[in-house]
């Protein structure tokens, strides 16, 4: 018989409008934390539309999900923040606007985690429960301020490189996506895959996603929240 295996897609939420720049990494049985792109392009309303599109995917498999919001994309756009939450996601924090934090001061560092969270609350009424450093890159004093405010601090472990699409939907993307996910997700006991929407929007990320998601469930796994 085969034995059930968890899989996380590790949601990197980006709730962004113009002027911001938008990441969103769905979590729901695969992945979390890649490099992104940071907060200062303009950007149209596309990514809103395929970040619904994302959670449209995830409700219609009934996947878990762990979005990790930005705090300057969540006071931009609230309203996505909300309905996260409303479909029952775990939501992270992401820093208020995606700096290297290794970079930065113990209070510069505090500052950022502690922003981002009383933007959330004030939009959902809900404190984040989970922490990812931009691009990956933390130190002793991110996990300790991190853990003083009660947030498990998760990185990811498949990268499926989507946000090197840099919104095209191409078939060549949406292949390259799957391939990663199954080939890197498929040889771990308990994959964490990462997936973005960038400001742009990633058209190749919403196509590739049921497919994986089809994939891992074949393949004995269970999606959970982080």
């Amino acid at each position: 018989m085969m034995s059930i295996r968890h899989a996380v897609i590790a949601a990197c939420a980006i709730v962004s409008a113009t002027v911001l720049s938008g990441i969103f990494s769905t979590a729901s049985g695969l992945a979390s934390p890649q490099p992104e792109t940071s907060a200062a392009t303009a950007v149209t309303g596309v990514d809103a539309r395929l970040a619904a599109a994302v959670l449209r995917v995830l409700a219609r498999y009934r996947v878990p999900a762990t979005f990790f919001n930005i705090g300057v994309n969540v006071a931009a756009r609230p309203g996505l923040a909300r309905k996260e939450v409303r479909a029952g996601y775990a939501m992270g924090n992401h820093t208020w606007d995606h700096p290297n934090l290794v970079l930065l001061s113990a209070s510069r560092q505090a500052a950022e985690m502690g922003r981002m969270s009383a933007e959330l609350r004030a939009a959902t009424g809900v404190l984040p429960c989970v922490f990812r450093p931009p691009y990956g890159d933390y130190n002793s004093v991110t996990l300790r301020l991190a853990h003083q405010r009660r947030m498990g601090v998760w990185l990811w472990s498949v990268d499926t490189q989507d946000w090197m699409a840099r919104g095209s939907g191409s078939a060549y993307w949406v292949n390259r996506i799957i391939r990663l996910a199954e080939q890197e997700g498929g040889a771990l006991r308990h994959p964490v895959v990462l997936m973005h929407n960038q400001p742009i929007g990633n058209p190749a990320t919403v196509a590739a996603l049921p497919v994986i998601i089809r994939f891992f469930r074949a393949h004995g796994y269970r999606f959970v929240k982080l």
